[in-house]
């Protein structure tokens, strides 16, 4: 009897890697995890994402998001492949059940689970930032007009 948990895992790709380069991880962490028992539930792509600070000289980084049910020798394994890849500069797994036995999982009812928990990738900020350039819209006066008239004088004396 295989004792199992539902599992998920962040990982950040360099920003300069391709599909074929990710799909190549994406490749080897399922193998790892088909071998070894476990079953993905999703993988989600978040998209390009600016880092809150530089890793390995990178300031941009490629999100990914996977669910997972697995038992914990499978999790080690996965982070040793992650671990391995050139082309992961971080991540990040954490438990979200308690150990039971892989029958006792629906898969299905996981799956729902997993998809109402994460969401599902938004726009980057490079294409949230053509969207407004193509608009016209310059996103950071608001309603304000030009910059003159940014402060509300009112009936307030400012000589007081």
């Amino acid at each position: 009897m295989i004792l199992c948990r539902l599992y998920e895992t962040i990982f950040i790709a360099r920003p300069e890697a391709d599909d074929e380069a990710i799909e190549k991880v994406h490749g080897r962490i399922l193998k790892a995890l088909e071998q070894n028992g476990g079953i993905e539930l999703k993988l989600v792509n978040w998209g390009k994402r600016r880092l809150a600070y530089d890793i390995a000289g990178n300031r941009k980084g490629n999100y990914f998001y996977m669910g997972y049910i697995a038992s914990p020798t499978v999790v080690e394994e996965l982070q040793r492949q992650l671990k391995l890849s050139t082309d992961v500069i971080r991540y990040h797994t954490a438990r979200l059940g308690d150990l039971k036995p892989l029958t006792a999982f629906d898969v299905e009812v996981e799956r729902k689970r997993v998809e109402s928990w994460t969401p599902e990738r938004e726009e980057d900020e490079e294409e949230q930032y053509l969207r407004r350039r193509d608009r016209g819209d310059r996103g950071d006066r608001g309603d304000r007009g030009d910059r003159g008239d940014r402060y509300d004088r009112g009936d307030r004396d400012y000589n007081d």
